[in-house]
């Protein structure tokens, strides 16, 4: 009997409590150590290399022990494999520096946002079967009406972000070329329309990789070269969505960019809960990194060769979340949103053709947004991500974690959310200084509270079956 090669063969898949306990424990102790750590390093002063090369150590080493930990494979074969770290989570985890500020707290919404799609509805996803989440709550509630309504609002929240993304990387482009707003947004486009049209979603997120690596790159260069203190540089190039109460608008985005389908082609680990568990611990474990640690010495950089590594930094991380967020509008809009369509009549080639076209339809939106009317396209992130927060998650929460929803609670939560937040992003409601924060966490609380009355006062749903094929990519 051949031996067993443990470098190249896959364990034994674990799925028991204990396994899922440990990892949970793991997780937490990742992102108490990933953020406080930096934060008390720097504070302390110690000099840049060391900081990264501790940095690199440290997720490395967590890298290590959460694959044993979490009894999903041998090290080399979960990186090697592409399962390790999904390429739409490490896309959004990167962009985080760029897009909603180096310094400061908004990237623990990120990391929340990623943790509870991870530890909350993400294994609800995978039970259902479902490979984005408007078909999760088609399936969940029994109601393609559902699914419809909530594929509409993603697609215009996403939208909405990658606009908001898009303008900001223009920013950083014109400053760095010596371009136009209008010719640095088209340039950003251009790039995001490139990636999508040749190889459809799955090369939109291998370039979100690399532009991650770039993200990194530029901010070790960063710390090697900084010689002089001008935070007011680098507030000024993040000032167009930048807030300091950013939290629900890391849990919008990291929400958007997990409604991707197709589960086989565009996140591989999906259909794998222990590779998806760990491949979210290492998207927020690198947002820590990047936010706490990375942002103090971007704030501090001088001369050409900072200013150009500030410059690729803030375009490529910008560039990543455009494009993951983009990304999930076409999805939305050419899975979610479509007719049924009968596989045999209609061959695959032809159901990603939709998609891609979808998706450069949503590029392309949001580069004309971002070329004509850049200030407007940079405020949208605050109505964006409130949007999302206040009418996508509580029908998403009341799927995931209560059995007694039905579907006329879960469309009454969507409704009562997404009123909520119009109103409160309007003014109507609420002070007219509310941030986008705060306008879709109490919108969240408005939905939450109107599908669980809805849901008790109506007859509940019957217990659906898994998606059918024919809904599948």
């Amino acid at each position: 009997m051949a031996r067993r090669n443990p470098w190249t063969q896959d364990p034994p898949m674990t799925s028991s409590r204990m396994a899922f306990a440990r990892f949970a424990a793991l997780a937490l102790v990742g992102v108490v150590l990933s953020s406080g750590s930096f934060v008390v390093v720097e504070r302390l002063g110690a000099p840049g290399p060391a900081l990264v090369a501790a940095a690199t150590i440290f997720i490395l080493g967590m890298a290590a022990v959460g694959g044993a930990a979490s009894g999903t494979m041998r090290l080399p074969v979960f990186l090697t494999q592409g399962r390790g770290l999904p390429a739409a989570g490490l896309s959004v985890a990167t962009a985080t520096a760029a897009l909603f500020g180096l310094p400061g707290q908004p990237a623990i919404g990120i990391t929340l946002g990623l943790f509870l799609a991870a530890f909350l509805m993400g294994p609800a996803l995978r039970r259902s079967g479902a490979p984005t989440w408007p078909c999760f709550l088609g399936v969940r509630f029994s109601s393609p009406l559902l699914r419809a309504l909530s594929a509409v609002v993603l697609a215009a929240a996403s939208i909405g972000l990658g606009a908001a993304a898009l303008a900001h990387a223009a920013v950083a482009l014109a400053g760095a070329l010596d371009l136009t707003q209008p010719q640095a947004a088209a340039l950003a486009g251009l790039v995001l329309a490139l990636t999508a049209v040749p190889g459809g979603a799955r090369s939109q997120t291998r370039a979100g990789v690399a532009l991650g690596l770039v993200v990194l790159a530029g901010a070790a260069a960063l710390w090697f070269v900084r010689d002089a203190t001008s935070p007011e540089r680098m507030l000024t190039l993040l000032a167009p969505i930048t807030r300091p109460d950013s939290v629900a608008v890391g849990v919008a985005a990291a929400l958007c960019a997990l409604c991707l389908p197709s589960a086989q082609t565009i996140w591989p680990g999906l259909d794998r809960p222990e590779d998806m568990r760990i491949g979210l611990l290492w998207a927020g474990v690198l947002t820590g990194a990047i936010a706490f640690g990375i942002g103090p010495a971007a704030s501090q950089s001088g001369g050409l060769f900072a200013d150009l590594a500030f410059h690729a930094l803030v375009t490529a991380g910008s560039l990543a979340a455009s494009g993951a967020l983009l990304l999930a509008a076409g999805q939305a809009i050419g899975f979610d949103m479509r007719p049924g369509v009968d596989r045999r009549w209609t061959p695959a080639s032809w159901r990603f053709a939709a998609l891609r076209f979808a998706t450069v339809g949503a590029i392309a939106a949001a580069g004309v947004g971002a070329a004509l009317y850049p200030a407007k396209a940079a405020s949208m992130a605050d109505p964006a991500a409130a949007l999302a927060v206040g009418a996508l998650l509580p029908p998403l929460l009341l799927g995931a974690g209560w059995s007694r929803a039905n579907a006329a609670g879960a469309i009454t939560s969507l409704g009562a959310g997404l009123a909520a937040a119009l109103a409160l992003i309007d003014g109507r409601l609420g002070s007219p200084e509310m941030g986008g924060a705060s306008a879709g966490l109490v919108a969240c609380a408005v939905g939450l509270a109107a599908g669980a009355t809805a849901s008790l006062f109506t007859r509940r749903s019957a217990q659906t079956p898994r998606p059918l094929a024919d809904d599948m990519l």
